[in-house]
């Protein structure tokens, strides 16, 4: 349930970058402390600790998008317009990156570990973006690849950094373990205190 709900809050974001940006450029982030973003979460039964509430808060703060724009504006001031194709596959790296990176925040990882882990984990992304390159200006992809290396792992220390702090909620929040988390989700288990238990279609 609560997989659904981050992804529909993922959905729309990654499928109209253009109309959640100002002017197409990289929006100012909110407060790390910020509740709204907490409160939204919370709302949708995701806990501080929880990996799944981290994503949740970074989607709500654009992580991603600020990301992808950031890279967007540098290659189009170097290459020229970065639309169809090539703007999808851009896209999706950022994504993949960002997703990867936040994915690691309860590994106890350092920085640099794992931005380079998930810069690892995106090549099948960053291979299509390197062809799609290709197709849109005539120049090898490993140009472009050779020059975003740095920024892209930049980034993916950024996005680690700031999960480690959104996960943690507001000050005063309490936390709850992955553990817990698994335990409580477990067949039988009842859950939390004025939680109202998933009922299947099937009862």
């Amino acid at each position: 349930m609560r997989m659904m709900a981050l992804a529909a809050i993922l959905l729309p974001l990654s499928g109209t970058l253009s109309g959640c940006v100002t002017n197409g450029g990289v929006e100012e982030a909110m407060d790390l402390e910020a509740p709204a973003d907490d409160a939204h979460c919370k709302s949708l039964l995701m806990r501080p600790g929880e990996l799944v509430y981290a994503q949740c808060r970074l989607a709500m703060r654009k992580t991603y998008l600020n990301d992808y724009n950031a890279r967007k504006a540098v290659i189009q001031n170097q290459y020229g317009p970065v639309s169809g194709s090539f703007d999808v596959a851009l896209r999706a790296d950022a994504f993949c990156n960002y997703d990867e990176s936040v994915k690691q925040v309860t590994l106890g990882l350092s920085d640099d570990i794992v931005a380079e882990n998930a810069y690892q984990a995106c090549a099948t992304t960053r291979e299509d973006l390197a062809a799609r390159f290709m197709e849109a200006t005539g120049q090898p992809g490993t140009l472009l690849l050779d020059a975003e290396r740095p920024t892209i792992l930049q980034q993916n220390r950024a996005a680690i950094r700031e999960a480690r702090v959104v996960i943690k909620g507001p000050p005063g929040s309490v936390l709850v373990s992955e553990s817990e988390v698994a335990v409580q989700n477990a067949p039988g288990v009842l859950p939390p205190v004025g939680v109202v238990p998933e009922v299947s279609l099937g009862q």
